[in-house]
């Protein structure tokens, strides 16, 4: 049997390849995440008193809601990736899709966070009567990046399992397998 570290030296431009994808998807994820959502934005009214109107606050769970949506279709992708380039390191590539969903998870919230806007205490210090001031745009909370892991390795949970010999074999069972009647002597 081939040891571990011998798969990895014989798949090490597989994985960079991964990597890279890993990466790309993960940035562009973050990019679409920020072009989709509609950030609310709190009014400046008379003596310089911010609000922000109930649909707003309803806008700042759906900031969230999008980034799990981009999350799922990244996480299909990322898995679907590593189980078509590394479908021979066994459970391995388990590990390295749900990393890898983590991995572009974060690249994605930092792209967005990136791409802003951003400075929201400074905006809304500048701003006078009338001006509209939108929220930082940012993850409301970490927990969706689960979503991200957990999507990532089903396309890999059911590679493995479609082509799993026990599957895909039409070979009737082992009769060895079958319970055996005992018959009592009296």
């Amino acid at each position: 049997m081939i040891d571990f570290s011998s798969q990895l030296k014989r798949h090490q431009s597989w994985l960079v390849i991964y990597a890279l994808a890993i990466i790309t998807v993960g940035i562009a994820s973050g990019i679409i995440w920020n072009r989709i959502v509609t950030l609310p934005a709190y009014h400046i009214g008379e003596g310089f008193r911010a609000h922000i109107p109930e649909s707003g606050l309803a806008q700042l769970a759906a900031t969230d809601v999008v980034f799990c949506f981009v999350g799922m279709i990244a996480g299909l992708l990322i898995g679907t990736i590593g189980w078509v380039l590394l479908k021979s390191l066994d459970w391995v590539v388990t590990l390295l899709a749900g990393f890898g969903g983590l991995f572009a998870g974060i690249l994605a919230l930092l792209t967005g966070a990136l791409i802003g806007p951003k400075d929201f205490d400074q905006r809304i210090a500048q701003a006078t009567p009338g001006d509209e001031v939108l929220v930082d745009f940012a993850a409301g909370t970490w927990v969706p990046l689960t979503l991200w892991v957990g999507v990532a390795v089903v396309p890999v949970l059911i590679g493995s399992l479609i082509q799993s010999e026990k599957w895909v074999s039409h070979e009737p069972a082992d009769e060895s397998s079958a319970p055996v009647e005992e018959e009592s002597v009296e």
